[in-house]
């Protein structure tokens, strides 16, 4: 029978080295990545949220038997939701949430707060065409559901039609959009690599 000498036993110091050093390069190269992938996801979650709270309304509206309108509103740099009720059968307006006619039943809720690096913007110099095919236009209004920034559900499931876009600054760029007809939400998300929009 052969004896090990200890001396053989474990790794040289110079093998340790070698390891530890493969091992701080592949974490080097997974780091840009896993950023990449975390700012990928808290884009989506944000999308998905919004794309909640449009389904909430709309709900909401069919059980009720009222129109049930999402006002979005841009304060310092914060964007905030809220949702009203129509009372009187004519819509839920800007001019009757001032006058207590449509009832808040919701909110007012801050954005911001909930997905740090996600804001309601474009990217700087975004050129992209919708995803309808039409000029996108004005890149400094984010927030597109008429003059009032009021997305309105009706209990017959029809929808006022919009978009709201939302960006991280960097690279990435969403839209989460209401169709009029169908009251239908769908959320596009931007491939810079192709240059189009894929409809998550």
């Amino acid at each position: 029978m052969t004896q090990r000498n200890p001396e053989d036993n474990g790794f040289s110091l110079m093998e340790l080295t070698s390891v530890l050093a493969i091992l701080a390069c592949m974490a080097m190269l997974s780091i840009p990545a896993a950023a990449e992938i975390s700012r990928q996801l808290t884009m989506r979650a944000a999308c998905n949220e919004i794309a909640t709270i449009f389904t909430r309304a709309r709900a909401k509206a069919a059980f009720e038997h009222r129109d049930v309108g999402i006002r979005w509103t841009s304060v310092g740099g914060d964007v905030t939701f809220a949702v009203y009720q129509d009372m009187n059968g004519n819509g839920v307006l800007t001019e009757e949430i001032r006058k207590g006619i449509d009832v808040l039943v919701e909110g007012p809720v801050s954005m911001n707060r909930r997905y740090p690096g996600i804001s309601f913007s474009f990217l700087s110099g975004f050129t992209a065409l919708d995803p309808n095919g039409d000029s996108i236009g004005n890149l400094s209004d984010p927030i597109r559901f008429g003059r009032s920034d009021i997305c309105t559900f009706t209990p017959l499931g029809n929808a006022s039609p919009g978009s709201i876009y939302l960006s991280n600054g960097r690279n990435r760029q969403a839209i989460v959009r209401i169709s009029p007809s169908s009251a239908r939400i769908q959320i596009f998300e931007w491939e810079t690599g192709r240059k189009a929009w894929h409809r998550l």
